[in-house]
Formats: structure tokens, C-alpha cells, sequence
């Protein structure tokens, strides 16, 4: 692949964000990575609220793009294709910088490249392991995502298994809530979890009737809920709580534990050789420990990006859009209706 300059744009939620990423025979290099979040926003809510985010979007997308250009030292004339989230995600968000990345594409006649969110989490990997060995298994997990993915390539997804109703992120920015941490969620418990050694009495992990590898996390939050009733005070005494700060290390081992639980069995099933962590949760420094040491004891290689390519930004979008062929990804286009917006 000759070298080329990259615009990638992300705003499927609520974070806007743009970068410039150089692709060379040598894997991507970040040039740029601008990310403007709006938690000031959403925070006093608890959860995105879509037509905000939207309209936030517009005005925070000119500027972005602006500053992501400067800090690479580059102009608009410098780039040989522009790439941008198309779904899934709040169509409201998608459409401001989907709208913007095809007039800009229009403008400077470059490629316009249509890339799938999740293949853009995929593709985060790309910046520490440029050479990872497939097949691998992707475990995708946000406020939105809980998804495992059957990688044979850096554009070949196939869906394994999501989980049955609510997704790990979302989870957490509901025991946050009901522990009145603040907004996100999952950073908020976890910097609770970390100031104490102590966990408070472990959760119960669902059973499926079926017996087939899955996850759910909606009896999670209904036990989290009556934790919480059944300890007076205990929404309102902060992360200064030795209770708080057992409950939250609980959350943190919970989840990450479940989440990794099937990944062993999977990883034998469809012969990976690798696994990826990706997405917001994959911030999470449990999940993040839970998957090395895994991986350390599967003898596979484990990819987790560096925190700030987990969370939603421009320079997956980038990295992946790097990949695919010029025009709209006909993988988004051929993909199973679950992937598509």
C-alpha cells in the first residue's frame, strides 16, 4: 500500500472526534487525534441524549476537522481520502459528519470511504499490532456493543455471539447512577474500584437454558438495584465509602469476568490464534488485566489499544478506512442486518 494521508471523522454517539493518520507499508501512524467529548453535556441526564448530541455535533465538527489538519502539520489538499463512521450508532450524529465527509470528498475529489464502527474498533489494533495474525476473535464492548466477532482479516468481520439484552457499558453507567458516582459510568466506577483491595460479595452469572455461550447483564442491574435498596444510604455516601469502593471493585471483577468467561472455548471452536479488546470498556483496567493474563495462559497474542483509540475516535475510523477499497465499504454493504445502520 503506497503512503497516503487519512482523514478519519467519528461521531456516531457523543463524542466528536477527527484525525489525520499517515498509511504506509508499515502499518498507520498518527499524525493527529482531536476528540471533543460532551459528558458537561450529557452528564446532569445520565445517559446521551440524542437530539443534544446531534446538535452539539454541528457546531463542535468545523473546528475539530480544523484542528485535527493543524496539529498534522497538513492542509486539506494533503489527503488522499477521507473515511467516516456510517453506522450503527444515533442517525442524528451519524449524519453530521457523514454529510460533511462526502462534501469534503466531493470538494477536494479524494476517495470517500464508508466504514462500519465496528470494523473501526477492529482496526484500532492496527497501531500496536500492525502484524497481528488472524484468524482472531474480537470482543466489542461500549454503552452500546457487546459483541464478539470472528476476524479473518483487518476487513473481514463475521458476528459469533452479542449478548441477550443490555450491553456491558451501559451497565456500568447504571451502577454509577445508582451509586451516584457521576457521568461516564464505567471510568467512574472503576476509579472507585482501584482505591481499595476489599470486594464486596461477588454477583450471581446468569444460566441459559439453551447452554449456548452468551452474555446478559440485565439481572446484573436488577441485583445491583436491590443491593443498593437494601443498604440505606449507601446511593448517597460517594466513592469516600469503604462500602462504595467494595461494590464498585465487585462490578469491575463481575463484569470483566463474564465478559471473558466464553472467549477460551471460542478461541478453540474457530482455531484463532488472537484475540482483540475493544470499544469504551475495553478502558477498563479489570478487563484489561483479565485479557493479557488470559491470553498468557492460551499462549495467543491479545491486542487492546491504548485507551484513548478504545473509546469512539477519528483515528480507527481512519486506520480502517485505510483498508477498504475506494467508494463505500461493500462489506457494510453485504453484512448481516444486525451490522448494518
Amino acid at each position: 500500500m503506497k503512503q497516503m494521508l487519512v482523514l478519519g471523522l467519528e461521531s456516531s454517539c457523543d463524542d466528536c472526534s477527527a484525525a489525520v493518520v499517515e498509511e504506509s507499508l508499515n502499518g498507520p501512524q498518527i499524525h493527529s487525534l482531536i476528540r471533543t467529548s460532551q459528558d458537561w453535556l450529557h452528564g446532569p441526564y445520565g445517559g446521551v441524549v440524542p437530539e443534544l448530541a446531534a446538535r452539539e455535533h454541528l457546531i463542535q465538527l468545523r473546528p475539530v476537522i480544523g484542528e485535527a489538519l493543524r496539529r498534522a502539520g497538513a492542509r486539506a489538499s494533503d489527503l488522499g481520502r477521507i473515511a467516516v463512521t456510517r453506522g450503527p450508532g444515533l442517525i442524528g450524529c451519524l449524519l453530521t459528519t457523514f454529510s460533511a465527509a462526502k462534501a469534503i470528498a466531493w470538494l477536494l475529489q479524494i476517495p470517500f470511504i464508508g466504514v462500519h464502527h465496528a470494523l473501526g474498533h477492529l482496526n484500532a489494533a492496527r497501531f500496536s499490532e500492525p502484524n497481528l495474525q488472524f484468524p482472531a476473535l474480537v470482543l466489542l464492548a461500549s454503552g452500546g456493543h457487546t459483541h464478539l466477532y470472528l476476524a479473518r482479516g483487518w476487513t473481514d468481520l463475521t458476528l459469533i455471539m452479542k449478548t441477550r439484552d443490555d450491553a456491558a457499558g451501559e451497565t456500568f453507567d447504571k451502577a454509577a447512577r445508582m451509586l451516584n458516582l457521576g457521568y461516564p459510568g464505567g471510568s467512574a466506577v472503576d476509579a472507585c474500584a482501584q482505591l481499595t483491595s476489599e470486594a464486596a460479595p461477588m454477583f450471581t452469572q446468569p444460566k441459559f437454558r439453551d447452554g449456548a455461550p452468551s452474555w446478559s447483564f440485565s439481572g446484573l442491574k436488577t441485583a445491583l438495584k436491590l443491593r443498593v435498596e437494601n443498604s440505606p444510604g449507601l446511593s448517597e455516601a460517594g466513592r469516600d465509602d469503604p462500602s462504595v469502593r467494595a461494590l464498585c471493585r465487585t462490578i469491575n471483577l463481575t463484569i470483566a469476568s463474564w465478559l471473558l468467561k466464553p472467549i477460551p472455548g471460542l478461541i478453540n471452536a474457530h482455531g484463532a490464534v488472537s484475540l482483540v479488546v475493544s470499544g469504551g470498556v475495553a478502558c477498563n483496567s479489570e478487563l484489561r488485566a483479565g485479557a493479557a493474563s488470559l491470553g498468557k495462559n492460551l499462549g495467543i497474542t491479545v491486542a487492546i489499544p491504548e485507551p484513548r483509540l478504545c473509546t469512539d475516535n477519528g483515528a480507527m475510523v481512519a486506520a480502517a478506512g485505510a483498508m477498504l477499497p475506494a467508494g463505500d465499504s461493500p462489506w457494510a454493504e453485504n453484512a448481516d442486518a444486525d451490522l448494518r445502520l
